[in-house]
């Protein structure tokens, strides 16, 4: 019997499209997302929109990102040099995530590999063309950055646009708005979310599932991730938080098993399961 390669994609595709990503246990309505259930997405986002709910809180980060891309750019301004390959180009990930200068060819040949390179003469052709500024001047004669384009576009109108900047509290205040109306907009698609619950308990696994006491490989039943009766407490009758458990786990519940259950859970121990 030769295996079916497009058959089995197909089935996969299919699971994908019909049930949650998150949960795996929901048909989503693709109200909300294309491959979420409506609850999960919109816990996500609920999630997602602690950060962004208090104004002074988003403030204050906008504040330390505004510092630490203007350090980040002193660096790479006074960097002399790769003292071995004079390469003037560093990692663009220890410099924006850990504020270190790491030559990115000598990291790449060290490696094997690295993420973009970066250097401060790009950084000055980037903004003169889409800012229009001199950073070179910006960071020596003012020693500080515009918040963004439209603030250096209000600069290069008005000069005395620097001593009265408010461009970061009004960035601050459209993106705390913006996460809160898309919250809102979202609370009032979920009333009419069609989302359809699955009675069966499924997984992210073709083949195995995991019990969730002692990690134990258990078989699911069928291509579409479908734990097996045996393996699923509500079969026993146990009101738990687990949803897959191994026999020798759930054993340990057999007193709480009606007396049918308790008989069929031996059966199943004696062949093995």
């Amino acid at each position: 019997m030769t295996w079916n390669w497009n058959e089995n994609n197909q089935q996969k595709n299919l699971f994908r499209s019909y049930y949650c990503s998150s949960c795996n246990q929901s048909k989503p309505c693709q109200l909300l997302s294309q491959s979420e259930c409506c609850a999960c997405f919109y816990q996500k986002e609920q999630e997602r929109n602690e950060g962004y709910s208090d104004y002074q809180q988003v403030y204050q980060v906008k504040v330390k990102e505004q510092k630490d891309r203007y350090k980040q750019l002193e660096l790479l301004r006074d960097y002399e040099g790769c003292p071995k390959c004079r390469s003037k180009e560093v990692d663009a990930y220890d410099l924006y995530e850990k504020n270190r200068l790491v030559c990115q060819p000598c990291l790449v040949r060290k490696t094997g590999g690295s993420s973009s390179p970066i250097s401060f003469l790009e950084k000055v052709k980037w903004y003169k063309k889409w800012w229009k500024i001199d950073l070179t001047e910006w960071l020596t004669k003012f020693r500080c950055l515009p918040v963004n384009a439209n603030c250096a576009r209000e600069w290069l109108k008005n000069k005395g646009h620097l001593g009265n900047c408010h461009c970061l509290e009004k960035e601050t205040r459209e993106l705390v708005e913006l996460f809160a109306g898309s919250l809102k907009e979202y609370e009032e698609k979920l009333k009419k979310c069609s989302c359809k619950k699955s009675d069966k308990v499924r997984v992210s696994s073709d083949y195995f599932a995991w019990c969730e006491k002692c990690d134990k490989a258990i078989k699911v039943a069928s291509k579409k991730r479908v734990v097996k009766n045996r393996n699923d407490p509500k079969f026993w009758g146990l009101e738990i938080k687990e949803k897959v458990l191994c026999l020798e786990r759930l054993e340990k519940f057999q007193k709480e098993m009606p007396i049918s259950k308790k008989y069929t859970l031996n059966k199943y121990l004696k062949r093995g399961y």
